[in-house]
């Protein structure tokens, strides 16, 4: 099964090293409007459903493109058997 992720969780690690401090949900809960309950399904990759705003603030925040927000992951490629081995 295909699955797309979001990449929240890395996106906040970059912040934080970049900025050298702590970074509380609470304190980006407070810089984009987001809900608090919003952004820890964020950070656990719990969403099921992707929201614009919540998208358009995101990017805003990390200064990022919706793109650099999501990761897609084709099982497919990983289950399928790989080319027979040569001699």
């Amino acid at each position: 099964m295909d699955v797309v992720n979001n990449r929240f969780s890395v996106l906040l690690a970059e912040k934080r090293i970049l900025e050298k401090r702590t970074i509380p949900i609470s304190e980006i809960a407070r810089d984009t409007g987001i809900a608090r309950k919003t952004l820890l399904a964020w950070a656990n990759n719990a969403v099921t459903r992707f929201d614009v705003p919540v998208i358009d603030a995101l990017c805003k925040y990390f200064r990022v493109k919706p793109g650099d927000l999501f990761e897609y992951i084709d099982d497919s490629a990983a289950t399928s058997p790989g080319p027979a081995p040569t001699q």
